[in-house]
């Protein structure tokens, strides 16, 4: 029998309340109460008009992502059968339970109702929960042609390429607004261009090189795996990460960032040394050892990442108040401090998170840990999320941020059960001993380790 963390009634029921409850804790904070019937007609006759300004953009943005994870984890939560028919249901209850909260603010003399937000959290739920079903069925499909460490690479690849992109548009170290930025995205675009900054290697961020060259390693062994030739594979990565990190950087440009050059130099350059390098050693390494040493080696790489993006730039925050700035209503209520922005750069980070953590549920579905105890299935994710962004306190220019947390620990419940659910067994335990008489795997038909049961 195959463990599935959300196989238990009482899981489901705290995911989803849990969720109804971040919910209207990012909805309802602040919520003066005020029914006044003028004001609510007035608030009625506004919330049926259409916004297209900026700020509304934004907000809705906000939106898509917030039921985005409602669809997601209602999904999670739900039995396996008829798929296709529960994402129609989940997103008609997204849809009422947005409208219900827009209603609710109607007597809100300081919330806003708005048909725009029952559009775009009916948009998130569906596509939350769509997303997670076409997930599982790409999975399944890519399953067979996992040869190299029991987990399909390309998964990996396209969910770091996400995050890589992220990145791009909303980077850790440039903050720098264009002036006169708000209009149309043509005139954003033709306002950007104005404010071209040119190449200069100074500009090249080497922390952001470090990052993305294994975005560029893993996606050309993600080719080799599917049968691509390592020499086009690696040509192709190049090219690919050339055109990536030109339209991410135009993109951020729009959004109100200067666009550099030097970014998209560094970037395209970090992706070439990563397909390069395992063109050159990628074959011959993974075509040594075996299945679990390769999972193992996969495994370390995915944390010692995932470190480095939570904790960069390794510099500690050396004022007691500093410390405890991180430790306030805003950074401990689901959205709060997402909510204190005006733009989409914190919507950008709190997706970031979600791609970085989801490779890390699909690992351990694969190659779970331990079978049973402290160190079984979906746990290891969850403390390594809980010790990276706790740890953040104490990091200097970095935030602490609840939201990111949830959002990190959902993202490796969802690799997790997706990848199970998409028929993808247990190899063996990773910190196990390799069974006597067995290479640990292949990842050809047959050649798995025999099924058992993973559960508490």
């Amino acid at each position: 029998m195959t463990f599935d963390p959300t196989a238990r009634r009482w899981v489901r029921v705290v995911a989803r309340g849990g969720y109804v409850v971040v919910v209207l804790l990012a909805t309802l904070t602040h919520f003066h109460y005020d029914p006044n019937p003028a004001m609510v007609a007035s608030r009625w006759r506004h919330a049926l008009v259409f916004a297209t300004a900026g700020s509304d953009v934004v907000d809705a943005a906000r939106n898509v992502l917030l039921f985005t994870g409602f669809g997601a984890v209602w999904l999670v939560t739900s039995p396996r059968s008829h798929a296709w028919q529960r994402v129609v249901w989940i997103t008609l209850v997204g849809c009422a339970l947005s409208a219900c909260v827009e209603t609710a603010q109607l007597f809100s003399a300081t919330r806003t109702s708005s048909v725009n937000d029952v559009t775009t959290n009916t948009l998130g739920a569906l596509l939350g929960a769509a997303g997670l079903v076409a997930m599982v069925r790409v999975f399944a499909w890519l399953r067979r042609r996992a040869t190299v460490a029991g987990v399909p690479l390309v998964t990996i690849a396209v969910s770091y390429w996400c995050a890589m992109g992220a990145e791009m548009f909303s980077p850790l170290y440039r903050h720098g607004m264009n002036p006169w930025s708000g209009g149309s995205i043509a005139n954003r675009l033709a306002n950007a261009l104005r404010y071209v900054k040119p190449f200069a290697i100074a500009r090249v961020s080497i922390t952001d090189m470090a990052l993305f060259a294994p975005g560029g390693a893993v996606m050309q062994a993600a080719l080799v795996e599917l049968g691509i030739g390592s020499g086009v594979a690696a040509v192709a990565v190049i090219v690919a990460g050339g055109v990536f990190a030109f339209a991410v950087e135009i993109a951020h440009g729009i959004a109100g960032q200067p666009i550099e050059v030097s970014a998209i130099v560094g970037h395209t350059l970090a992706v070439a040394i990563g397909a390069v390098a395992a063109w050159r050693w990628g074959v011959s390494d993974t075509a040594r050892g075996d299945e679990r040493r390769r999972a193992r080696i996969l495994a370390v790489a995915l944390a010692v990442l995932l470190v480095a993006w939570a904790w960069r730039p390794f510099l500690p925050r050396v004022s007691w108040q500093a410390v405890r700035s991180q430790v306030t209503a805003p950074h401990l209520t689901p959205l709060g401090v997402l909510g204190m922005t005006s733009d989409l750069f914190g919507v950008m980070d709190v997706a970031e998170q979600f791609f970085l953590y989801v490779s890390v549920g699909l690992v351990l579905a694969a190659w779970p840990l331990r079978y049973r105890g402290k160190l079984a299935n979906v746990l290891p994710g969850v403390y390594l999320a809980l010790v990276l962004e706790v740890g953040q306190i104490l990091v200097l220019s970095r935030t602490f941020d609840v939201t990111d947390l949830l959002t990190q620990c959902a993202a490796v419940v969802v690799g997790f059960v997706a990848a199970r659910r998409a028929g993808c067994e247990a190899r063996g335990e990773l910190l196990g001993r390799q069974p006597e008489g067995r290479s640990g795997g292949t990842g050809a038909p047959g050649d798995e380790l025999p099924l058992v049961h993973v559960g508490p």
